[in-house]
């Protein structure tokens, strides 16, 4: 039996990325799972849910060169006292660096590296030459480099990161999919729970919602959708037209106060905060379109939670987003311009051709982005680390 863990700046990104993957591994390979991971409020429930053992060690986010260094310590010593064979580091700069240098001082033990993006897309000069750098160091020391989009897979190869033979990518993408069956499955939802959350975020039968998940930050798009939602509301005045926010405000790569101050006081955005991940399928329900206008992406997670839930999306054609959606049957691509988007947005008030593209967007997800699909391709990564 292999001993295997994972590591991941969050508990709730456990979750999300790695989910039930952690028992179909201990029943399906010879494999004993562990998880390493900031505390939250239900790591303790998701590890004795999964059958797992776990360690909550504090992994900023941020720079914290004291914090960071507590860290590459406990995960080191967690490694040698559980005698770990393979390490999957889940690769969010700071999270991946401190494994690879626990990984080091415990003796180096075979390490799978899951690449969740290209954090450098969107940055210049010396700093963009130094997180390179980083990724480059941390692909010395690791076995294979699970990507999580063909666009990732094509994009560290452009910039020489890895080696094309290290690089794998699960299926048509992501690293865990959706759990389309079960959890992201309208069927499942009941509708007075529906009601129950229109009538609290006082959505009206008639509003046209437009739906957005994830961080507020500029690379999201942000800035982008809040000024195609005032073209809108000022091309159709005489339409219910609601902006559906879920998610909050982050410190790096802000949004500018002012578009956050003019989204808040207007009464037709609603702002939900951040949902727990037990309940978002319902969230998906309230809206009429799903739109990420983002920046660059790993492989967008709430574009297949929402076309599971048989929602359209509109997205750009950025890293990871281009790979997301099948063009014209789960959703649309927008330029990154406030007009392309809101001209995108158009399209869905025609509720047959809505209603359509979600239908086919549900059927394409659970053919292809199931997490029972997708699991299987992360088991043979396992298996195949002799």
């Amino acid at each position: 039996m292999k001993r295997v863990l994972e590591i991941i700046t969050l508990a709730g990104s456990a979750e999300a990325f790695i989910g039930d993957q952690f028992s179909f591994f201990q029943e399906k390979g010879d494999y004993e799972m562990h998880l390493i991971c900031s505390e939250g409020d239900n790591l303790e429930a998701f590890a004795k849910k999964q059958g797992i053992k776990y360690q909550a060690v504090e992994i900023s986010r941020q720079l914290a060169p004291v914090k960071d260094l507590k860290a590459v310590f406990k995960i080191a010593r967690y490694i040698r006292r559980n005698k770990i064979d393979i390490i999957v580091a889940h690769y969010f700069p700071k999270a991946s660096l401190i494994t690879t240098c626990a990984n080091l001082l415990a003796g180096n033990r075979t390490k799978v590296l899951v690449a969740h993006g290209v954090l450098h897309d969107t940055m210049s000069g010396l700093v963009r030459k130094l997180v390179i750098w980083e990724q480059k160091f941390d692909v010395a020391f690791t076995k294979k480099v699970v990507c999580v989009s063909p666009s990732v897979a094509r994009r560290r190869l452009e910039d020489k990161i890895d080696k094309p033979e290290k690089q794998v990518v699960l299926g048509g993408g992501s690293c865990n999919g959706v759990d389309a069956l079960e959890k992201f499955n309208p069927d499942k939802v009941l509708k007075e729970d529906i009601s129950t959350l229109k009538e609290k975020y006082k959505l009206g039968e008639n509003d046209f919602v437009i739906g957005f998940s994830g961080r507020l930050v500029r690379d999201k798009g942000v800035v982008e959708l809040s000024q195609a939602f005032r073209i809108l509301k000022k091309k159709h005045h005489d339409k219910a037209i609601k902006l559906f926010i879920i998610g909050e405000p982050e410190k790096r790569d802000a949004v500018p106060q002012e578009v956050l101050d003019t989204l808040l006081d207007n009464p037709d955005v609603v702002f939900t905060g951040k949902i727990p991940y037990g309940d978002i399928q319902k969230y998906y329900l309230m809206m009429d379109v799903l739109v990420l206008p983002s920046y660059r992406e790993g492989f967008p997670t709430v574009v297949l939670e929402a076309c599971s839930m048989g929602i359209p999306v509109i997205v750009s054609r950025s890293t990871g987003c281009i790979d997301s959606i099948k063009e014209n049957v789960t959703g649309v691509y927008t330029d990154l311009e406030p007009q392309a988007i809101a001209d995108n947005i158009e399209r869905f008030f025609d509720k047959e051709f809505a209603h359509s593209m979600g239908k086919d967007a549900r059927n394409y997800i659970v053919d292809n982005y199931d997490q029972r699909i997708i699991r299987k391709y992360m088991l043979q990564v396992l298996d195949s680390i002799k």
